[in-house]
C-alpha cells in the first residue's frame, strides 16, 4: 500500500473517532441538562401543590368572612329600622 493511502485511512479513522467522541460528549451534557431541568420542574410542581392548598384555605376563609359581613350588615339594618 502506498503512503498516501495509509495517511488517508489514518485520517479517516481519526475523523471518525473524533466525531464519535464529540457526539458522546454532547449526549452526556444534554442528558445532564435535561436531568437538571427535570429536578427544577419537580420542585416547582411541589411548590404549586403547596400553594394550591393555601389558596383553597384562603378562599374558604374569605367565604366565612363574607358571610359574617352579610350577617353584620343585616343586624345593622335591623337596628336602624328599630331606631
Amino acid at each position: 500500500m502506498s503512503n498516501e493511502f495509509l495517511v488517508a485511512i489514518v485520517g479517516l479513522v481519526g475523523s471518525l473517532c473524533g466525531s464519535v467522541i464529540g457526539v458522546v460528549g454532547s449526549a452526556k451534557v444534554l442528558t445532564y441538562r435535561v436531568a437538571q431541568l427535570e429536578e427544577k420542574l419537580k420542585k416547582q410542581c411541589e411548590n404549586c401543590a403547596v400553594m394550591d392548598g393555601r389558596v383553597d384555605r384562603l378562599e374558604s376563609r374569605a367565604d366565612v368572612i363574607e358571610e359574617k359581613i352579610k350577617v353584620a350588615n343585616h343586624r345593622i339594618e335591623n337596628l336602624e329600622k328599630r331606631g
